[in-house]
């Protein structure tokens, strides 16, 4: 499961795919956990002023961008020495992505929205089951962090690809649903609660 002759996705972020599970925050600014742009983006006065304009966009980037952190692990761009520390920067990002979720942006939908209360619930459970299998994905990653193995490399992508299944049906879910009510919410609002 080593990198591909034509070097892969992985290249051209290489730098801050770990870093992109460390919390990130504007100076000044607070930044819910969970809810940070990645390291390797390029973040612009510009687009900072985006990503507070536009929540709901900012949530398609996220998953985007944690979309893709999967597809490496899964599709074999991660060389295997280091496929046990990206599958814990990976669980860690999506920890922190519905964390951030959990305890800034559904409390604030919920309140304004009450018609989204029994769909923000389902997808609070949806975080408590993705956080069960991210569990058992960390671990493998930890156990090949110690030690690489065909074997464990193979229950990691087992692992993985559950966790695929099931986010992606809870993404596509959330989209669907949020990002019009995510982008009508007004900037001064200071919701820092869609990072990865």
């Amino acid at each position: 499961m080593g990198q591909p002759s034509h070097g892969g996705r992985l290249d051209g972020r290489r730098r801050g795919l770990i870093g992109w599970a460390q919390r990130r925050s504007a100076p000044g600014q607070e930044t819910a956990a969970g809810m940070e742009a990645p390291d390797h983006w390029d973040i612009s006065v510009e687009s900072e002023y985006s990503r507070f304009r536009a929540y709901g966009q900012q949530l398609i980037e996220i998953h985007i961008g944690l979309r893709d952190m999967l597809a490496d692990l899964r599709e074999g761009f991660v060389p295997d020495a280091e496929l046990g520390a990206h599958c814990l920067a990976f669980c860690a990002a999506v920890t922190r992505h519905h964390t951030g979720e959990d305890v800034q942006v559904f409390p604030l939908l919920a309140a304004r929205h009450p018609d989204l209360r029994a769909f923000l619930a389902e997808l609070e459970r949806d975080h408590q089951i993705i956080a069960g299998l991210l569990t058992r994905a960390g671990a493998v990653g930890e156990q090949l962090s110690g030690e690489h193995t065909a074997a464990r490399a193979a229950r990691l992508q087992r692992e993985l690809d559950g966790i695929a299944a099931v986010l992606e049906t809870h993404f596509i879910g959330e989209e669907k649903r949020l990002v019009a009510v995510l982008d009508a919410l007004d900037p001064s609002e200071g919701l820092t609660g869609l990072t990865a």
